[in-house]
Parts: C-alpha cells; sequence; structure tokens
C-alpha cells in the first residue's frame, strides 16, 4: 500500500519527477540539453520524467501510473517515493478522463508487446523545432502518438480527454518534462 503520497493523487493527475542519475536520467537529461542548446530554460534538467495517474485502488490506495519507458509505455504500481516528484493536483485542473486515456497508451498495439515504444527521436526533433531548423514533417513526426517520449504521453493522455493544458499555440507533442514542471510552479 502506498502511504507517502499525501494526499493520494486522483486519476488524470500528472507528476513530474527528478529520478536522479541512473543511466535512464542521463540520456533524458542529454536529450533536455541538446533542446536547452536552443535557448529553452537552462533549469530543464529540474524535472526529467513524468507520469500519469491511471487509477488509484480503492481497497489498497495503491497508486497506478502510465509511464513512458524505453521498452514502451507500461502502466506500473507508483514507484518513486526515493526521487523528488510534484503533483499537479492544486496547480492544474486534470480531467479524470486523461487516466483512463494514458491507459490505452500502456496497452499492447501494433507496435509489439507493450505499449507505444519510446522515442528517443523525439527528443531531436524538439530541438530542431526549437532552433526553427527546417525539416519537411516534422510537425507531424513530434505530434504522432505512435512513438511518446513521457511527457508527451502525459501531453496526449490530456489532449485525449479534452483538456489543453498549453494555450501558448505549441504543437501536439512539443513538450517536455521541464514544460510540465512549469505549470506546477517550476
Amino acid at each position: 500500500m502506498v502511504t507517502k503520497l499525501d494526499p493520494l493523487p486522483v486519476p488524470g493527475a500528472f507528476a513530474v519527477i527528478n529520478t536522479g542519475n541512473d543511466d535512464r536520467s542521463r540520456m533524458i537529461k542529454f536529450g533536455e540539453y541538446l533542446i536547452s542548446f536552443a535557448g529553452r530554460d537552462p533549469r530543464h534538467e529540474q524535472w526529467d520524467h513524468a507520469v500519469i495517474c491511471s487509477r488509484v485502488d480503492d481497497a489498497t490506495g495503491e497508486v497506478w501510473i502510465v509511464e513512458a519507458m524505453p521498452g514502451g509505455a507500461v502502466e506500473v504500481p507508483w514507484h518513486y517515493d526515493n526521487c523528488v516528484y510534484k503533483w499537479s493536483m492544486g496547480y492544474v485542473d486534470t480531467p479524470p478522463a486523461a487516466g483512463t486515456a494514458a491507459r490505452k497508451y500502456a496497452q499492447a498495439g501494433p507496435w509489439g508487446s507493450r505499449g507505444v515504444p519510446y522515442s528517443w527521436l523525439d527528443y531531436g526533433a524538439i530541438a530542431m523545432h526549437a532552433l526553427h531548423l527546417p525539416a519537411p514533417g516534422l510537425q507531424r513526426y513530434i505530434a504522432s502518438s505512435m512513438h511518446q517520449i513521457c511527457s508527451q504521453l502525459v501531453d496526449q493522455s490530456q489532449l485525449d480527454s479534452g483538456k489543453h493544458l498549453f494555450s501558448d499555440g505549441r504543437w501536439p507533442g512539443y513538450v517536455t518534462p521541464f514544460d510540465l514542471g512549469s505549470l506546477l510552479g517550476g
């Protein structure tokens, strides 16, 4: 049973996480460095991962999240108690339907045995966009939900439920964990 989350997140809420210095976060931080090189906020390393609450078990209080992982999106119990994290409750109203929407990305599909594949290339595509480098099809590539980084999965799940997290005219999918963290006050 999850006891450290107080208050318990609600389905559809999202969290930004600083996972520390494991191998995965170094790759993610490198990707975000590419984006910051294009003039984005230098605090990009504050948050290197994002997840969305898909459900809370009524009997046990266990929080389930959907997260993009290198092997594909998965739905798993919350496991980031030893990391710095921040939930969206109290900062951003998110519909419960976003949690349900996220679960579909964690289901096996035409891409293989796990959910929608992770896309390291999306970091490069987001950086190209930030640098204003012309690339035919770039917007379509970034907006595709056939591959997602963690923050794209959160953003797309919110969009699927009718919630627009950003009102700045950005392309769908053009969002990093830092961008989501900025919605939560840093």
